[in-house]
């Protein structure tokens, strides 16, 4: 079955009245009709951020645009060697545990940069963008600029020079420097292994991809500047080990620029990922443990760096990725065991009928949908236990009716939008959000933290899923109720979440799934930056 089909073109307008969204990105190219994404990986890319230190995690490497740590404005390159472990102490009845956190220190490994930019701060465009790559525009005018195709697991960093003069930064020092040539202080060749006095000790390669030779002057231990202005692609890439330098040779000369295609049409549990490339060659590209497990005939190089959260990744050649996942569970309504035990039949009825006894709105028409919707899909997990007898073994039709009966009524005012904090169809990020944490001018109050965040994306998969199990477990019992108008609100809140075409007119395409990374992100819109990156935070409620 092909679940990467439209699910509606339905307009969302007759369900929630449209209002612009008051966030609008600030770094998207406007010539650019693309979503911008509001819970993914590249979301930090759209917007300033506090000290401008908000990280865009690629992984291997994490790049941070205008940091405030020194020299010139640019792309700056993190790779991490070690990270910082820190301990909890026991806390009400959770245990104390030595790996509580663990910190990704800030620090700048290598800044791309140019010296135009000592007294003149570049301008910033995402120029284009999908699930797997973002491209940086930096420049002073349209003819002087550094452009970088960033993407996800690539090998080097390529930043691809127009009439500026190249300049490497690093908050460390510079203490080792190896080039083709080395004359009057000035180190010149195609190819440059730089180390650095951090602890343990980095050591980078420079590729000079251009027509012409790159000359680097050493000024003050912790800048590499161009003696003159470059054209062309210059990449820069971690070695972590003097025996891994032939692999990076080997591809330097070809760089990924976009994804071309994913792709889950054909097998059951099989997916591809293609990226477009430029330059000679095949592609490297990081892949983490979880793609390693499933890719199939992978060129597997040893090459290896660590990811910011995820393990090591290890560096496979070529352009395609083929990925099969061989046990997918079936999804079912009720578990595979779902009859009760004899012996606590009656238990379990006595316990549901004092649920079905209570006032529902009391749990599931509060000022927060969030709260509502726990609420709702509580309830409506108690319909569909005692309207499938035959399988639960859980036999009262008094008590199925009831139940049935008294969810519809609960779940009336939100297919109406009639509840106390109604959502609002944004086309600003062609996405639905509550009307709470919106500007009083638009009814709500001015507090971007109401109800978790939701105005700005925050949680969606979560909010919504209770809301969507819910109306599917209705239509399932009964598929004569109200049919249209839950269709299509139900259609509008999946949409929301993660329509699974790239071409829908109204709504982002797969707003909080991550094809790379293999699984959801709650964080959506920070208005002081993601400072710790994106986020997902509560497992256990994730449905997308």
């Amino acid at each position: 079955m092909n679940v990467l089909v439209p699910i509606s073109n339905d307009p969302p307008y007759s369900l929630f009245p449209k209002i612009v969204h008051p966030f609008p990105p600030q770094y998207a190219d406007s010539k650019v009709n693309s979503s911008v994404p509001t819970n993914s990986w590249s979301s930090n890319l759209f917007y300033p951020s506090t000290d401008n230190i908000a990280p865009t995690t690629l992984d291997p490497y994490t790049f941070r645009i205008f940091d405030d740590y020194n020299g010139n404005p640019g792309l700056t390159i993190r790779q991490a060697s070690t990270k910082k472990y820190g301990s909890y102490p026991q806390m009400n009845n959770v245990p104390p545990t030595e790996a509580g956190y663990m910190i990704n220190s800030v620090a700048v490994d290598i800044r791309f940069t140019s010296s135009e930019w000592s007294t003149q701060k570049p301008k910033v465009a995402i120029t284009s963008w999908d699930h797997f790559s973002a491209n940086v525009e930096l420049s002073s005018s349209l003819d002087n600029r550094i452009d970088f195709p960033l993407v996800r697991g690539m090998a080097y960093i390529t930043g691809i020079y127009h009439n500026l003069t190249p300049q490497f930064y690093t908050q460390h020092a510079y203490t080792q420097i190896e080039a083709d040539s080395f004359k009057d202080n000035v180190y010149t060749g195609h190819k440059f292994k730089v180390s650095m006095n951090d602890m343990p000790t980095s050591t980078f390669l420079i590729y000079a991809l251009g027509d012409q030779p790159l000359s680097l002057r050493k000024v003050n231990n912790t800048n590499l500047i161009s003696t003159g202005v470059y054209n062309g692609p210059i990449r820069v890439a971690k070695l972590p080990s003097r025996e891994d330098e032939k692999v990076l040779d080997q591809y330097h000369r070809r760089w990924p620029v976009r994804m071309l295609t994913h792709d889950l049409y054909r097998t059951r549990g099989t997916y591809t990922i293609e990226w477009q490339g430029e330059g000679e060659g095949e592609l490297l590209m990081y892949a983490y443990p979880h793609h390693l497990a499933t890719l199939q005939d992978a060129n597997r190089t040893g090459l290896v760096l660590p990811s910011a959260m995820k393990g090591n990744m290890e560096a496979v050649s070529g352009d395609r990725w083929v990925l099969h996942e061989p046990e997918l569970s079936n999804v079912t309504w009720l578990p595979s065991r779902p009859e009760a035990a004899p012996s606590a039949v009656h238990e379990i009825m006595e316990s549901m009928e004092e649920d079905l006894n209570t006032d529902y709105r009391v749990q599931t028409f509060m000022h927060d949908n969030y709260f509502s919707g726990k609420g709702l899909q509580k309830f409506a997990l108690l319909a569909l236990i005692l309207n499938k007898p035959d399988e639960t073994h859980l036999r009262n039709p008094e008590m199925a009716a009831q139940s049935l009966d008294k969810l519809k009524s609960s779940l009336l005012p939100f297919i109406e939008n009639r509840q106390p904090d109604p959502l609002r169809y944004d086309s600003v990020y062609r996405g639905v959000v509550a009307r709470e944490g919106l500007p009083k001018s638009m009814g709500g109050t001015d507090n971007v933290e109401a109800a978790f965040g939701h105005s700005y994306y925050n949680d969606h998969h979560y909010h919504h899923g209770y809301l969507i199990v819910t109306a599917a477990i209705v239509h399932y019992l009964d598929p004569t109720w109200k049919s249209d108008e839950l269709t299509k609100w139900t259609q509008a809140l999946i949409r929301d979440v993660n329509t699974p075409v790239d071409d829908d007119p109204y709504y982002a395409p797969f707003r909080n799934w991550d094809w790379f990374a293999g699984h959801s992100w709650a964080g959506g819109i920070k208005i002081n930056g993601a400072l710790d990156g994106r986020d997902q935070e509560s497992v256990p409620e994730v449905k997308s």
